[in-house]
């Protein structure tokens, strides 16, 4: 008996917390923003009775690196659910310990939840072999997080970075062994759309990561269902 209210909880809950931010059709929140650049396509779409302009927005592409284990990894291809994707390297003197941190705090939030997947990207390709990664990642245990740390493999991170993720990641010249990079969490929906960043050098700015986190699983079981 036990078992069957769990599960009817796991079922009813998704639509119960959009009843609560949606009640009768009209938004009690604001939905996420899709960062980047912005194209009207010329068509229109019919919801609720209207003529909405339709919009095509900036899309990651899929791409393929090697992760931890040595293996390739194609990210965003097949992903169906959410990913939390950040930007570092291991000899990084600065906020990157921090960062992963913060990754982590994230990731044990959602471990159980198979829609969302977290990539930490290297930019110093070089350096962070696979092995150097994957000594670096023992201490977070990233398998039981559905938790990959990338690094060079079939294409290119600093274009990755760039015109994927819109962030920068570049080597910095004054400095040896030194990378300039983005020192937030990029939050990306099913349709590989960006949806946030959030600095970890503030610590509401990751907790609201898990909160809008939270809201767009709601908004994506939404959709995804069939009622």
């Amino acid at each position: 008996m036990k078992k069957i209210v769990i599960l009817a909880v796991i079922l009813i809950l998704p639509g119960f917390l959009y009843y609560l931010l949606e009640k009768k059709g009209e938004n009690r929140y604001q939905k996420l923003p899709i960062y980047g650049e912005k194209v009207l396509t010329g068509t229109f779409s019919n919801r609720m009775g209207k003529q909405v302009p339709d919009t095509l927005f900036h899309q990651i592409e899929p791409f393929s690196l090697t992760d931890q284990q040595g293996r390739p990894v194609t990210v965003l291809a097949n992903d169906t659910g959410i990913a939390v994707v950040n930007f570092f390297y291991t000899r990084c003197a600065t906020f990157c310990a921090h960062m992963n941190d913060e990754m982590n705090r994230v990731a044990d939030r959602f471990s159980a939840n198979g829609m969302v997947n977290f990539y930490t990207i290297t930019v110093d390709t070089v350096y962070d072999t696979p092995d150097v990664l994957r000594k670096y990642a023992e201490a977070y245990q990233p398998a039981t997080k559905k938790w990959h740390f990338l690094t060079t493999g079939k294409d290119d991170v600093y274009d990755i970075a760039r015109n994927g993720f819109l962030v920068d990641a570049v080597q910095d010249t004054t400095r040896p062994a030194s990378f300039i990079h983005s020192s937030s969490l990029i939050l990306v929906d099913s349709h590989r759309r960006i949806r946030g960043y959030y600095d970890v050098n503030h610590k509401k700015e990751i907790d609201r990561l898990i909160d809008e986190l939270k809201l767009l699983l709601v908004q994506e079981i939404r959709e995804a269902s069939p009622y």
